[in-house]
Order: structure tokens, then C-alpha cells, then sequence
């Protein structure tokens, strides 16, 4: 083997390789070693850390596709902007103004919000706390900040996968999934081959498992999610 112009054997280039892994690791090693030493907390993660406890609690009911009380915990500008209220939900370094956290805060063993569910844990909450008192910061990447909703559909640039496809009780409707949304086509025209969509019902899934109509055909449900991650349900 040629290492910058020097012949060595293949023995040799195995250690040397070695020798600078070990090395950089033993840096990386000491570089956290000295951080967590140094006993500065790491500032909380709205993406890592807060989002998934929203996700998990609250985005069911709290999204553009069900949003109670007008209010959205899907965007970031609207988890902070509140809902019908008209309070500001979250106030960036002022957790005692955050109108969030006196609603996810029990008092007695019950708090308001998740609405009927358990508080949320002891931990969760002061890990909310600290994050507005930390000025309350989106590092949402920039890859994962596209949101869909009614005014902003999806777009295709080739179809769709579809996992699901249901047709109504009375066979007027069918129901297709796609992605982030279930639409909703008349079955005669679709049929026909004419144009036939009467309604896009948009959600926070990705992927569509599952859609199913009620026997009289005036309820659809949609089941989507992410496995391992995200679950999902609309009435």
C-alpha cells in the first residue's frame, strides 16, 4: 500500500488506522467527560425532548385536523400563540405567564390538560418548565419543519402509495388513503373516470393503515401512524 507517497505494508496501515481511532476517540471521550464534569445542565430540546411529550399527550386533540379549544400544538408559532382563550399559551423565559403550564401542572394529583388522561409525570412537566424558562427555543431541523394542513395541502409528484380504500355503506363515497390525508371521492364519477373528489381530510400521519365508515355512512374513521413512534386516530 501507497500512503502519501510511502510504501507500507497492509499490517502497518491496519495499526496506524487503529492507532488514529483510538486517539479520536479517547478525545471525543474526554470532551464529554469534561462537559458533564463541569456540572452545566444541556439545554433543553424542543424537538428531542418537549415535542415527543406533546406528540404522546396532546397532538391528538390539539391538531388542524381536531384542534379543542382552537388550539394547535402541531406548529410551533401556534403551540406558543395558544387557542380560544386568547392567552398566549407559552411565554418564552416566563413559565409563570405560560398559560400551558398551569393547564399541565396537577395540583392534588389532576391537572386540566391531558383531558381525560393522567397527568403528566412530576419530570415531564418541570422539563417543560425549564424549556420556557430557557426562552422556550424551536430547534425543529429544517428537514422536519414542512406541516400540512386544510389551507396547505400535500402535493404529488407521482401517486401515491395507498394502503387503504373503503367505500361507504350506500356506495356513494369512496374513501382512499394518501399521504397525510384521506380523500374522499364520489364513487360513481371516480368510477366513470371523471373527476370525482368531494373532500381532502387532512391529518398529522404519515401513512394511512387503516379508514372505515360507520354503518350508516355518516362517520369515517382513520387509523395512521408511524411505528414506534406516532399513533393515530380520527373520528
Amino acid at each position: 500500500m501507497i500512503l502519501h507517497g510511502i510504501r507500507i505494508s497492509l499490517q502497518h496501515a491496519l495499526a496506524l488506522l487503529t492507532l488514529l481511532a483510538l486517539s479520536t476517540s479517547a478525545s471525543t471521550t474526554s470532551a464529554a467527560q469534561a462537559a458533564e464534569a463541569s456540572g452545566a445542565p444541556q439545554p433543553v430540546s424542543y424537538w428531542n425532548d418537549v415535542r415527543p411529550i406533546f406528540q404522546a399527550n396532546c397532538q391528538g386533540c390539539h391538531q388542524p385536523a381536531k384542534a379543542s379549544g382552537e388550539y394547535i400544538m402541531t406548529s410551533y408559532d401556534k403551540l406558543l400563540s395558544g387557542g380560544e382563550t386568547g392567552e398566549a399559551a407559552i411565554v418564552p423565559h416566563h413559565p409563570d405567564a405560560s398559560q400551558l403550564l398551569s393547564q399541565i401542572t396537577p395540583v392534588d394529583g389532576k391537572a386540566p390538560m391531558p383531558q381525560g388522561k393522567p397527568p403528566l409525570e412530576e419530570t415531564q412537566v418541570a422539563l417543560i418548565k425549564r424549556w420556557i424558562e430557557e426562552g422556550a427555543i424551536d430547534d425543529t431541523p429544517e428537514s422536519a419543519q414542512r406541516r400540512y394542513d386544510a389551507e396547505h395541502p400535500p402535493h404529488y409528484a407521482a401517486a401515491p402509495v395507498v394502503t387503504a380504500v373503503q367505500f361507504s355503506p350506500d356506495g356513494t363515497l369512496l374513501a382512499v388513503s394518501g399521504y397525510h390525508e384521506v380523500v374522499l371521492h364520489d364513487a360513481a364519477k371516480a368510477l366513470a373516470g371523471e373527476s370525482s373528489r368531494v373532500a381532502r381530510l387532512i391529518g398529522m400521519s404519515e401513512r394511512i393503515e387503516s379508514v372505515a365508515f360507520s354503518p350508516d355512512g355518516k362517520t369515517l374513521a382513520v387509523a395512521g401512524g408511524s411505528p414506534g413512534r406516532l399513533g393515530e386516530i380520527q373520528v
